[in-house]
């Protein structure tokens, strides 16, 4: 049970271990430029593979869980799907479901672990193997596997590394839980923290914040929703940045270089370097591309809508 671009090598690694009975995903949308109707990654991986799949908006119809309940899977693996289990589809399968999330539980339960670690400034972060109960990302822990997060990374990297991370130990967490080698561990009741939904009502900087903790932000957020700002009462995407040495004594939001950098003042007196940005519409270029075409002076700010 899966939906986007995520879940895919953990279907396609059961798919060579495992006899998968079916795929359920979430119904195919509109996507893209021209929202052209498309199946979810995990739906059009499973039809390539000849795997059956399900595809119900709701997992609450009597029919659904009749079909479910008709496969009679000895497990059922769970990563991504994006919809809730009523928890009495947790109680068909032999070994119950399992779910894949991508963080260090009990650390980021919820719907947005990668983005929440990387805005928090965590410099480790990684993929948990759970076996499922009612509680949402609440469950006993049957494998792990934690990796760095280094500065260098954003979201889109994270998401990718622990994608595979979430397959490979997915093989291994079934493996050593059915056969009895594993023993779920109960998650600790100290360190729960929640990924909340990402709100695009969030992707505005705010200048008044430090450096470092916009600097996480613009990670955090690459590749969505993104993160922006206003000059001359245009919005601009802010696509990367690097930490800035100087300090300062300007208005945060203020430019305080420009030439071969922009050098924004932010709050507690610290500073940030635009390195990409992106006009509504136009392609992602560097900081001396944005200059060469569009004039700004020291002293301008960011975040102005006057």
């Amino acid at each position: 049970m899966g939906t986007p671009d995520f879940a895919v090598p953990s279907l396609k690694l059961l798919a060579n271990n495992h006899n998968v009975l079916c795929a359920f995903s979430q119904p195919a949308r509109p996507n893209g430029r021209g929202m052209k109707i498309k199946d979810s990654p995990v739906e059009k991986a499973a039809k390539d593979l000849n795997i059956q799949t399900l595809t119900p908006s709701s997992l609450k119809n009597d029919d659904v869980f009749s079909n479910f309940k008709e496969l009679n899977p000895d497990i059922v693996v769970v990563v991504a799907y994006g919809l809730i289990l009523p928890e009495k589809y947790l109680k068909i399968p032999k070994f119950g479901c399992i779910n894949g999330h991508a963080s260090l539980l009990p650390r980021w339960r919820g719907a947005a672990p990668i983005q929440r670690a990387i805005e928090a400034g965590d410099k480790k972060t990684g993929s948990c193997i759970m076996l499922m109960e009612k509680g949402m990302d609440t469950g006993p822990v049957i494998l792990s596997r934690s990796i760095d997060i280094y500065q260098s990374d954003n979201a889109q990297r994270i998401h990718d590394k622990l994608s595979n991370i979430t397959a490979e130990i997915l093989i291994d967490a079934i493996k050593g839980y059915t056969i009895g080698n594993i023993d779920p561990v109960p998650q600790k009741e100290i360190g729960i923290k929640y990924a909340n939904k990402i709100e695009k009502t969030e992707a505005e900087i705010d200048w008044e914040e430090g450096s470092k903790e916009i600097y996480n932000k613009i990670r955090a957020f690459d590749p969505f929703p993104g993160t922006f700002t206003f000059l001359h009462n245009n919005l601009i995407k802010i696509v990367s940045s690097r930490l800035g040495n100087n300090t300062h004594e300007s208005e945060p939001g203020t430019i305080i270089e420009v030439g071969k950098k922009i050098i924004v003042a932010c709050g507690k007196q610290t500073t940030l370097e635009i390195v990409s940005l992106q006009k509504p519409g136009k392609k992602i270029i560097s900081a001396i591309e944005f200059l060469n075409g569009t004039k700004i002076m020291i002293g301008e700010k960011f975040g102005s809508r006057e």
